[in-house]
């Protein structure tokens, strides 16, 4: 099929552009800005650039490969970048995390396992698109959220961990929690909504993380908190965007999110 080929060539072109990324030396640069009335110094912008436009590079190949989706419903803007989401942030999310690797071994294992799991995303949303809620693509769905909810936690942790200004990380967490909403929450039949409840669930985030900011908890910790509160608003808007939002399903969100901070508190 047209749809593994195309797949095939997008994986193969990010594999290589992750390769060179941590091939080139980049020049130790900083760049300066004024937000607030304070300086906020940028490490290696080159570097970070790179990174955003492995991304992008991602995200055009994301919307490549739906393209050529026969039965999709509308191939409108507002639609077609739910798809970008995941794709974009997982390659992002390798390039912060691969050069962690002990080993060339252990780096080139890596670099397959992103590979694959970029590629079973790209195939999970292409079938994901037939058609919402059809039961025989059902674990498309479950990929999506698998990948969603995983990822939140990775860039919650990581961006955290910096201890940056509330100026970038909260912005960067607002950014990649919103992201990833309009993922997790597409609807075809009320994507203005989908977007203004991911906008919610990001704008959220990012005034949690500013609160954060100002307590001395671990990355870890913070993570968890950010993702529990991510998973309870995703589940609430997912509930409305359906038309099965009841008290009931606000009792059994607030039941898992009181046992997830006792659990949270107790063992990290």
């Amino acid at each position: 099929m047209l749809v593994y080929e195309r797949i095939s060539v997008v994986v193969s072109l990010i594999l290589i552009g992750l390769a060179l990324y941590f091939v080139l030396a980049f020049p130790a640069e900083t760049a300066t800005f004024t937000i607030f009335g304070s300086p906020l110094t940028l490490t290696s912008p080159q570097q970070w650039l790179v990174a955003v436009l492995l991304g992008g590079l991602a995200m055009a190949g994301a919307d490549a490969v739906m393209r050529i989706h026969p039965s999709l419903p509308t191939r409108r803007i507002g639609v077609m970048a739910t798809f970008w989401m995941l794709p974009g942030l997982l390659v992002v999310l390798a390039t912060q995390t691969l050069g962690l690797a002990p080993n060339p071994v252990a780096w080139a294992i890596g670099l397959t396992g992103v590979g694959l799991l970029l590629w079973l995303t790209l195939i999970a949303e292409f079938w994901q698109g037939a058609a919402m809620g059809n039961k025989e693509h059902r674990w498309a769905y479950i990929w999506q959220q698998l990948m969603g909810y995983t990822m939140a936690l990775l860039f919650f942790i990581i961006i955290y961990r910096t201890r940056s200004r509330s100026a970038i990380s909260a912005t960067s967490i607002m950014l990649v929690s919103g992201m990833i909403a309009l993922a997790l929450l597409r609807q075809w039949r009320s994507i203005a909504k989908t977007w203004l409840f991911a906008a919610i669930v990001g704008l959220s985030l990012g005034q949690v993380t500013w609160a954060l900011n100002y307590w001395r908890i671990s990355a870890l910790t913070a993570g968890l908190l950010l993702l529990l509160i991510f998973y309870v608003m995703v589940g609430l808007a997912q509930q409305q965007l359906l038309g099965k939002l009841s008290r009931r399903a606000l009792w059994e969100f607030g039941s898992v999110a009181l046992a997830a901070l006792l659990v949270i508190f107790r063992f990290t």
